[in-house]
């Protein structure tokens, strides 16, 4: 009896596996169509790899309080 019980929760372990692998590919397909979608098209005359290398980034300025907000007791 025992043998027969491990035998079903097998399978259906494997079942629900199976259907939540196939659920998500599913919904993996439908978001790239809707993604493909709303992505706009580049210009073709321009290559998509090109990396630009130039200027200077502003500074990174952090402030900091001269009291801490949360206190160990």
């Amino acid at each position: 009896m025992r043998g027969l019980t491990l035998l079903i929760a097998t399978i259906l372990t494997f079942g629900y596996g199976f259907a939540a692998q196939a659920a998500m590919t599913v919904d993996r397909a439908e978001t790239f169509r809707r993604v493909a979608r709303a992505v706009e098209t580049g210009d073709p005359t321009v290559d998509a790899n090109h990396i630009w290398y130039g200027g200077m980034l502003a500074p990174v300025t952090v402030e900091a309080t001269a009291q801490p907000k949360c206190t160990l007791t």
